[in-house]
């Protein structure tokens, strides 16, 4: 654990002797709380052409423990495992699986270690945490989710406003065990691409308004994102999205744009970074099925995304990211509870990518996905079959499988 994270942590359990009895200091400890979800996930990724299988097989889950609260204080931390299961080394790692000497290794790791304060409509969080901004978050889409490492606040004294500030100095993938710091992070995303940069030294500064926009009975739901995320000679970004939804009916319109803006600042130690993206949501909801239509454009340079974030379109296994680039996508999902079959729901996702000629390959993706919550077998389990094809223009078609099970459970201390 970074020492100075450790230090706060350390003083602010010092100070709490001094604000209650030994026995309530206890009691904050044994009526703590224990969740979190077991999970086995298989995921498999095949290319028509010379690329290797991909291939990873793993159990595990994510375990929670909360403290309760005393005067304000509460603890907390958690825990991550993929354990490796029925793999084949000749196939290449997947990527919720590390590759250490030629193999698949399982990753087991402290996902979470914090000190919570929460005073006068304030929480201050301190220390290794799952953040859930626009461009960080833990993007959930392996077997152990993205976290960070830093200082969070969350203020809510003003009716229907959150307001957020993030101190963040390190951060781990999907297969790390260990932190890394941000600008780290910042370079292994563009070692990714095969170009090598210096990155300087520095945390990632944010600040985020959310407003829920008061409509009275309506049944109009309108929302507002602001956020500015600043990394002081590497880059600044601002992000700003409103969700607006509107009963008619018997349905539910709804529409969702957003617009991101990048910028190298300072040193400019990754180079000029001067690119933007927008693009929209549109859709509507009606008896169980929703049909949602998406564009998205991407100014002349790829984005820097290295944490997770709200691009407008994010499929199974592509997203819209690279420079010039367009899309243009259709997603129709239907939940089959409204026909008696309850748990169940699935949808279908097509993308159309294009970008001009020689900055790459044109593409489509088409995802399937069924999920059924089996509740009435066992309270907490479910699962989802995904299967994605990508149909790349002059280049390597792709099939994508993946299988998951999730347990879900919560005991009290």
């Amino acid at each position: 654990m970074n020492k100075k994270y450790l230090t706060l942590a350390l003083l602010a359990a010092l100070s709490v002797p001094a604000m209650a009895e030994t026995t309530t200091i206890d009691n904050m400890f044994t009526n703590g709380t224990l969740d979190g979800q077991f999970r086995m996930f298989d995921f498999t990724r095949t290319f028509d052409g010379n690329t290797n299988t991909r291939h990873d097989s793993t159990f595990g889950g994510i375990f929670k423990y909360r403290t309760a609260e005393l005067n304000g204080i509460k603890f907390g931390g958690s825990f991550a495992s993929a354990n490796r299961m029925f793999v084949n080394e000749d196939r290449d790692v997947y990527g919720m699986l590390a590759r250490e000497d030629g193999k698949h290794s399982s990753v087991n790791r402290m996902q979470e270690y914090f000190v919570e304060g929460n005073w006068f409509n304030t929480d201050i969080k301190v220390g290794a945490q799952e953040l859930r901004t626009p461009m960080m978050n833990p993007h959930d889409i392996r077997a152990i989710p993205r976290t960070f490492r830093g200082v969070s606040v969350v203020n809510n004294s003003i009716d229907n406003l959150k307001l957020t500030g993030l101190y963040i100095t390190d951060s781990m993938g999907w297969s790390d065990e260990d932190f890394v710091s941000v600008n780290q992070a910042v370079a292994a995303e563009y070692a990714r691409e095969g170009i090598q940069v210096d990155v300087a030294d520095k945390p990632v500064w944010a600040l985020g308004a959310t407003y829920n926009v008061p409509t009275g009975n309506s049944g109009v739901k309108l929302t507002a994102d602001l956020w500015d995320y600043r990394m002081q000679d590497v880059f600044n970004e601002v992000y700003v999205k409103f969700n607006l939804s509107v009963p008619v009916g018997g349905a539910e319109f709804y529409v969702t744009p957003s617009y991101l803006k990048q910028d190298s600042i300072g040193a400019e130690t990754i180079n000029e970074l001067d690119t933007y993206q927008w693009g929209t949501h549109l859709g509507v909801k009606y008896a169980g099925a929703d049909l949602t239509l998406f564009y998205a454009e991407t100014g002349d340079q790829a984005l820097l995304a290295p944490w997770g974030d709200e691009k407008v379109v994010i499929q199974q296994v592509y997203q819209c990211t690279r420079g010039q680039e367009d899309v243009y996508a259709a997603r129709l999902n239907y939940d089959f509870g409204k026909v008696g079959v309850n748990g169940l729901s699935a949808y279908v996702f097509y993308g159309d990518y294009d970008v001009p000629t020689g900055m790459g390959n044109d593409f489509t993706e088409t995802d399937f996905s069924v999920t059924y919550k089996l509740d009435p077998v066992m309270k907490g389990l479910s699962t989802r079959v995904r299967y994605a094809i990508v149909d790349v223009d002059g280049g390597e078609d792709i099939d994508d499988l993946r299988f998951f099970v999730y347990y879900n459970f919560k005991l009290g201390m």
